[in-house]
Parts: C-alpha cells; sequence; structure tokens
C-alpha cells in the first residue's frame, strides 16, 4: 500500500531530503583523506615505461652497440665509466620522453634507474657530448646510415611493405621523397653562431634539417648561424649530400626532391640533375617558384578552359582553386636546367595574404602560386597536390622542436650541432618506434611524440623479481596496457642483430 504524503509536510520532507544529501557529499568531499598517510618503503618504482622501451629498441636493432663500438675505435686508449654510446643514445631517449636539456635528460634517466641500472649523470652526458668533435660526428653519421639500411631492410619485410607515399590517390611505389626546409631557433646572444635572422624578431640559430617523407625520419640536421641565408646554395648542396649519404644505395636510384622557395635556386637545381646524370639516377625535383611580374603576367595570359581543379592531398576537390602549367607562356631566364616545368595555381586571395599580393591578385581577388619540377606527366592536380605535401615537412620539424630543438643547451656551436644531431636521432627512434612497434594502432602508429608520451611513454611502473627475471608490470587498467605488451614483444622479436 503507498502512503501518501499530506500536502503540508511535503516541503518539510523535500527540505530534510535535501539535508541529508548535502551532508553525504560534505563527507565524501572531506573524507578521502581520514587514514591516509604517505610513507616510503616501495622499491622498484619507474615513472615512464617509455624509457626501458624505447632503450630496448636502440640494444635490438643495434644502434647502441653500433655507436659503442665506432666511437670507442676513435679513442682505442680511452676506457671511461659510461659506455659513450650508450650515453648518446641514452640522451635521445631521454629527448623522447620530453627532455629538452643535458639535466632534464640525467632526470629522466635517473627515474627509471629500477629498470635501466646504472646511467649517466648530468656531467657525463655532457663531457660526452663535449667529447664529439667533427670527426665523431662523421662517424655517427656513418653508423646511423649503417643502421638505417638494417631498419629499411625490416620494413620493406613486413606484410605491408616499405611506406611509400600516397598524395591525391596515387601511391608513389619505388620513390624515396625527400624534404628540405629550414627553421628558426631563438637563443641568447651569447651562444656562438647566435645572430639576427630574417625574421627581425626573432635572434638565434637558423638550422636546416632533411627529412624522409617515406618514413618520418630526420636524415640530416645542420646547424647553422643565424644570419645564414634561406636560400644559400651551398649549405643545401651539403645537407642533401649528406642526407643521401644516409639513404641505402639500393634506395638511391629513384629519389625525389621538394623544397619551398628557398630551394628554387639555379645552383641547387643544376646540382640535383648533374649528380643523377654522374651517377645514372632517375632523380627529379619540386620546388616552390617565386611569383615575380613575368609569372603574374603568364597566368593571367592562360584561358579559363585551360586550367584544372585543384586537389587535396586526400584527393578531394579543393574549392575554388585550380591549376596548370605556364611553361609555354613564361620566358625563362638563363641559367635554369633544362627540362624545368612551371606549375601555377591560383586560389581565393586570404584577408591575412592581402597586404602582400600584387595590384592584379588584389583585382582577381585570387593567390598566385608556382612550383619549379621536372616531373613526368600531364596531370597538373595530382602534380600539385605531391608538391603540396611537402608541409608535411612541417610537422616533423615541429616534433623535432618537441624532442628538443626549441632550445641549444649549450654555448660553443660544436656542441649544439652534437645536439642537433641528438635530435635527428631522437626523431628516428619515435619514426621506428611507430613503424616496427605500434603499426598495428591507427592513432598511435601516427601518434606526435607528445601524444605517444600522453598515451604509453609516461605510463608508470613497478619493476619486480620473479623466477629470475625482471618484470616491468603496469596498470591492467591503463587503456593502452595491450598495446605495450604488444610493442614490447615487437621489439624483442627484431632479435640481436649480428
Amino acid at each position: 500500500m503507498k502512503i501518501r504524503t499530506s500536502t503540508r509536510l511535503r516541503p518539510a520532507k523535500a527540505r530534510a531530503k535535501l539535508l541529508r544529501r548535502r551532508r553525504r557529499i560534505e563527507r565524501r568531499a572531506t573524507n578521502w583523506a581520514r587514514g591516509l598517510e604517505l610513507t616510503t618503503g616501495i622499491t622498484g618504482l619507474i615513472n615512464a615505461v617509455g624509457a626501458p622501451l624505447l632503450r630496448l629498441l636502440t640494444e635490438r636493432t643495434g644502434l647502441r652497440a653500433e655507436l659503442s663500438q665506432a666511437l670507442g675505435a676513435l679513442r682505442p686508449d680511452f676506457l671511461p665509466g659510461h659506455d659513450r654510446g650508450q650515453v648518446l643514445t641514452d640522451t635521445a631517449v631521454a629527448m623522447v620522453m620530453g627532455a629538452v636539456s643535458v639535466g632534464g635528460a640525467a632526470g629522466t634517466l635517473g627515474q627509471c634507474r629500477a629498470a635501466l641500472g646504472q646511467v649517466a649523470s648530468a656531467p657525463t652526458i655532457w663531457r660526452a657530448i663535449t667529447e664529439v668533435d667533427g670527426q665523431a660526428l662523421e662517424t655517427i653519421a656513418a653508423v646511423r646510415a649503417v643502421h638505417r639500411r638494417r631498419i629499411w631492410q625490416r620494413l620493406a619485410d613486413r606484410p605491408e611493405g616499405f611506406p611509400w607515399i600516397e598524395v591525391a590517390g596515387r601511391v608513389w611505389a619505388d620513390w624515396i621523397v625527400i624534404d628540405v626546409d629550414a627553421s628558426l631557433v631563438e637563443t641568447h646572444s651569447d651562444k656562438e653562431g647566435s645572430a639576427p635572422t630574417y625574421k627581425r624578431h626573432v635572434y638565434g640559430l637558423h638550422p636546416l634539417l632533411v627529412t624522409c617523407a617515406n618514413t618520418g625520419e630526420c636524415l640530416v640536421a645542420q646547424l647553422r648561424a643565424g644570419n645564414a641565408g634561406s636560400n644559400t646554395v651551398c649549405d643545401h648542396v651539403q645537407a642533401l649530400t649528406a642526407a643521401i649519404a644516409q639513404i641505402p644505395e639500393e634506395h638511391r636510384q629513384r629519389i625525389i626532391f621538394r623544397a619551398d622557395g628557398a630551394g628554387a635556386t639555379k645552383g641547387l637545381l643544376e646540382w640535383i640533375v648533374a649528380e643523377a646524370a654522374n651517377h645514372g639516377y632517375t632523380w627529379y625535383y619540386s620546388v616552390g617558384f617565386d611569383v615575380t611580374e613575368p609569372v603574374r603576367q603568364a597566368i593571367t595570359e592562360v584561358p579559363d578552359r585551360i586550367w584544372a581543379a585543384a586537389l587535396t592531398p586526400d584527393n578531394r576537390i579543393r574549392r575554388d582553386a585550380h591549376v596548370t602549367e605556364i611553361t609555354g607562356v613564361l620566358t625563362l631566364a638563363d641559367g635554369w636546367p633544362d627540362g624545368i616545368r612551371i606549375m601555377a595555381r591560383t586560389e581565393p586571395l586570404h584577408p591575412r595574404n592581402r597586404k602582400q599580393a600584387s595590384p592584379i591578385e588584389r583585382e582577381r581577388g585570387q593567390r598566385f602560386q608556382a612550383t619549379a619540377t621536372n616531373l613526368p606527366g600531364n596531370h597538373y592536380p595530382k602534380l600539385d597536390a605531391f608538391h603540396r605535401n611537402h608541409a608535411g615537412v612541417e610537422s616533423i620539424i615541429k616534433q623535432g622542436k618537441d624532442l628538443g630543438l626549441r632550445r641549444m643547451p649549450g654555448h660553443a656551436f660544436a656542441f649544439n650541432q652534437t645536439w642537433c644531431t641528438l635530435v635527428a636521432l631522437a626523431t628516428d627512434l619515435v619514426s621506428w618506434l611507430r613503424l616496427l612497434a605500434l603499426d598495428h594502432h591507427e592513432t598511435l602508429g601516427k601518434a606526435t611524440p607528445a601524444l605517444l608520451r600522453a598515451l604509453i611513454l609516461n605510463v608508470p611502473a613497478r619493476v619486480v623479481h620473479h623466477a629470475r627475471r625482471r618484470l616491468i608490470r603496469i596498470d591492467d587498467d591503463h587503456p593502452h596496457h595491450a598495446d605495450l605488451t604488444l610493442a614490447w614483444t615487437a621489439i624483442q622479436a627484431l632479435g640481436t642483430p649480428p
């Protein structure tokens, strides 16, 4: 039988119910600390399982052993307390974990001592980096090249094969795509090489980076003075020469070089064409081209029926954007290599570009862009989309900034050049981790270093001893505990290199 409450008592009953609820919430908010104390006594804890995971990657692929052997051969009579190859690879591991300084790298490694064992201190890391001279940098580059050949062979042996570039519905199979771009690093004025840059509000250094679009690796990180030019031919040639040496020989036959407008120099394009002819390679280029007055005039002379709708990299039509070739209506200056083609692109003029736009662009409400290439084919939208895919290098540079390139910890130029090399090595570690151990997961296989840290690398764990083994135990409730286990198993399956 349902008991009815009189109308007169309902407000009192409601107030009593509300009061009981408030008291219950108050107890919940204050009683959580009752009987809770902070004490010590637990051992074997590590703050991030990513450190042993990445260190195992350097060990199983042979990178640490090769660096140790090569650097040890340079100083056979020197026996340091910490293996120099281990110190450098551990520093790169700490960069992936978020360290942006020498002290931060030592602290990151020290917090995982239960799994890593004895690790180098900050002074030891500092000495190891200081000891790297020009000969040691060449040795490190040679070791990276040999090691990269083995990594790429492992990638080719995967069921899905080597990661070829796919843009606008076309797979560029058997082509290696190399992107080159420069970036600014703001520093204090007392660092060697620091100078005013082409951006007046930035004072610092101007490194040049060469990346591989297929794998996301950083092949070369060449440090330059802050006042170095954006389109200096000798710097680009030096960086690309070093990058070619990083590519396995069997993959050097078919390469496409991409750059922004800074790479559109006669000297650089002539070097690409000449090197390809000397070695019997098939090399192409696709670089930004300055939109000068002759280029604008040529664009206005092209009939509307000649223009084709532009495509996005994911093969969708770009609204109100069109592309065509203007080689036939443009008179180029002398000195450009034979076979060069000039592509033009028009798109709606954005308000932020209106100030720099020419009168004809403002009149037509369009922004003009141009690309120089010697790629064959007449499908202009796909060629244009392939060149615009060069913007992916900005993502790799952004990752490099997140891995330690945002600041230079040393005063000496040589020290900071070694730091840039470690940033490139850390970028490679992230790429290899995604391609070799996290390729089973759609998100983790493409995640940035920051996202990897948030999802799997900064997971706390405990090292326990069981049956003469050391076990790293993570929480079963962690959403990615299965992915971490699979990644560890995949790296273990790489085996010890010969």
